[in-house]
């Protein structure tokens, strides 16, 4: 099985990819890369006033990457940019429902010092606590899969997808993109006539529509496997 990962970051990222594809081949996967250069001045589209807007961001990122699933997203915490980090741009794809259910992976070559310069500002006063929950309060809420250092995180990619399945509604979302343009025809009123691409699109951003739809799919399935039992 062929598995999916994405790497945003500001650099360009063609030596990790060909890095992760080597270190997958050890490990007998196929992990077959994209990448998303934010915050280089290289891709001026995603800047304005030569800093990162988010609204661009999300934008781009739905026309590039709209019918591609991913089994996992890395994100760079240095975007070289001092209001968008890689930790804010995880806070964002979540609040806009963007890849909600892929699992995301956070690496740096920094995170170590930011973390301990922030805890020296709290001790020695020049931030309060309040700040400095913050920081580490977001860390805790963008639910990461792990963080790891820039020098490792290739391994740590193919570590994770070897050893973790598909996760269900990623499985869904995928098959659903295949098939973009079949039209869906079900119990569930919100989706009905829809093609499959707008109800991946629809269950990606919604976790109650998506819930439904699991469970409406696993109940359908249910009954036809019932009748193909009986019939025979």
């Amino acid at each position: 099985m062929e598995r999916s990962c994405l790497l945003i970051d500001n650099e360009d990222q063609s030596a990790s990819i060909e890095e992760i594809e080597r270190e997958a081949k050890k490990n007998s996967l196929i992990i077959k890369c994209h990448q998303f250069n934010v915050g280089s001045t290289m891709e001026p589209r995603f800047l304005t006033n030569n800093v990162i807007d988010t609204g661009k961001v999300t934008e781009e990122f739905n026309k590039q990457f709209s019918n591609i699933s991913f089994d996992l997203i890395a994100f760079d915490w240095d975007l070289d940019d001092e209001s968008i980090n890689g930790v804010e741009l995880i806070r964002i794809f979540q609040q806009e429902g963007i890849r909600r259910s892929t699992p995301k992976l956070l690496y740096s070559g920094v995170l170590k010092i930011k973390i301990e310069g922030l805890l020296e500002e709290y001790k020695s006063g020049k931030v309060d606590f309040k700040t400095a929950w913050k920081h580490i309060k977001t860390l805790i809420e963008i639910n990461i899969v792990d963080f790891k250092d820039r020098d490792e995180y290739e391994k740590s990619i193919v570590l994770y997808l070897k050893k973790n399945s598909p996760i269900l509604e990623e499985i869904l979302l995928k098959e659903l993109r295949s098939n973009k343009d079949l039209k869906f025809h079900g119990l569930i009123g919100a989706l009905e006539g829809k093609t499959f691409e707008d109800v991946a699109n629809t269950i990606e951003k919604r976790a109650d529509i998506a819930e439904s739809f699991k469970v409406n799919l696993i109940e359908q399935a249910t009954a036809y496997l019932a009748d193909i039992k009986y019939y025979k």
